[in-house]
């Protein structure tokens, strides 16, 4: 006779009073040409400030990917509010063995 909430089974979160899918996100990061890898979190430094921040891996033979581009392009076609703050450029992202981030 008892509901818990456990959390939610999507990547929906919530940052400064806005819904976000995450996917969506990272879907927009992907698709500049520079970009080959990218993961999209939430990130509270300070208690209370979440922000988006983008992990991104640059293509393959690429030049190495300009932060800001790529958070001009991100706002081309997101609002505002979906723009991650930071980028955060990586060599390889972290997986595990089964190649799950």
């Amino acid at each position: 006779g008892v509901v818990e909430f456990v959390g939610r089974v999507d990547q929906q979160v919530k940052v400064r009073g806005f819904r976000i899918e995450l996917g969506e996100v990272e879907a927009v990061l992907a698709r500049h040409g520079s970009v080959s890898r990218v993961a999209v979190v939430v990130r509270e430094d300070r208690p209370g400030d979440r922000r988006l921040v983008a992990y991104v891996v640059a293509a393959q033979g690429g030049d190495a990917v300009d932060v800001a581009e790529l958070r001009r392009f991100a706002g081309e076609v997101l609002p505002e509010f979906m723009v991650p703050s930071a980028v955060v450029v990586l060599g390889v992202l972290p997986l595990t063995g089964n190649g799950k981030l």
